[in-house]
């Protein structure tokens, strides 16, 4: 048995003895407590308002999301900013105390307003921590990525993948935790912008969009690609007092997010 697979197996013990000492309930169990039909529960699971822990391949609900004497519509609020998070995780920092939010536990931060503010804050950051968005720029006309040609720009930021897209690319160009290089960055009359989310852990990166962007007389023009479609063309968008291509990019990526195209 390798270490990954002993710590597999004591998490799965931890969960059993939880399912055991009521601290994981069942779906009827949990639905008593809250008082709500099998429909009702099954809309809060899909909006993230309350999740599962999967224990044998049966999905129990953690008890303290129906707690007594507990705001649980603050509480549920907090679990759909955690949703990014897995299960488990969501658990542990629910039934945790921290020391950002003064360190209490979430369950006793509902109870202040402001300490329920800060909560909300805290927990954003938290959540953002489960994902990134990845984006590297290329000279040249690209359907993807080229295994022969380094990208002039890669941009790496923690943050919540339900954010507008265009949104958190702009975040990871100008504000991200990770720009390489810093530059000076060529000018270019053509680049191809990818963005992909990274999820924490293990899980292999998916692409979320391809930017093409091609520049003439100082004016820029885009088109935007999901999932291998053309999704939307921005026309017409002045770059002339732009220094390089990457901030060309900046600029497009600007108008996206300013824009009504579909994220």
């Amino acid at each position: 048995m390798t270490f990954w697979d002993e710590i597999e197996q004591q998490a799965l013990a931890a969960r059993r003895q939880m399912v055991r000492s009521g601290e994981l309930l069942s779906k009827d169990e949990f639905r008593e407590q809250l008082h709500v039909s099998s429909g009702q529960l099954a809309r809060m699971v899909a909006r993230g308002s309350v999740f599962t822990i999967e224990v044998d391949d049966v999905h129990y609900f953690p008890s303290l999301l129906a707690a007594p004497n507990i705001d649980l519509k603050r509480l549920h609020a907090v679990c759909r900013i955690l949703g990014p998070a897995p299960p488990s995780c969501r658990l542990g920092y629910l039934s945790s105390r921290h020391a950002n939010i003064g360190c209490i536990s979430p369950l006793e931060a509902l109870r202040d307003e402001s300490q329920y503010r800060l909560l909300r804050q805290m927990a954003r950051a938290y959540a953002a921590e489960w994902s990134r968005t990845s984006v590297t720029i290329y000279v040249g006309c690209h359907q993807n990525e080229p295994s022969d040609t380094k990208p002039i720009l890669t941009a790496v930021d923690e943050v919540d993948p339900r954010v507008n897209i265009w949104k958190r690319t702009l975040d990871a160009l100008q504000s991200g935790g990770y720009v390489h290089p810093c530059g000076p960055y060529p000018r270019a009359s053509a680049a191809t912008v990818f963005i992909a989310r990274n999820p924490a852990g293990q899980a292999p990166a998916s692409r979320e969009a391809r930017i093409d962007v091609s520049v003439f007389d100082g004016i820029a023009h885009a088109q935007f690609f999901r999932r291998a479609r053309p999704v939307y063309a921005l026309g017409a968008i002045p770059v002339a007092d732009a220094d390089s291509v990457v901030d060309i990019v900046i600029k497009v990526v600007r108008a996206a997010r300013n824009s009504s195209m579909p994220t």
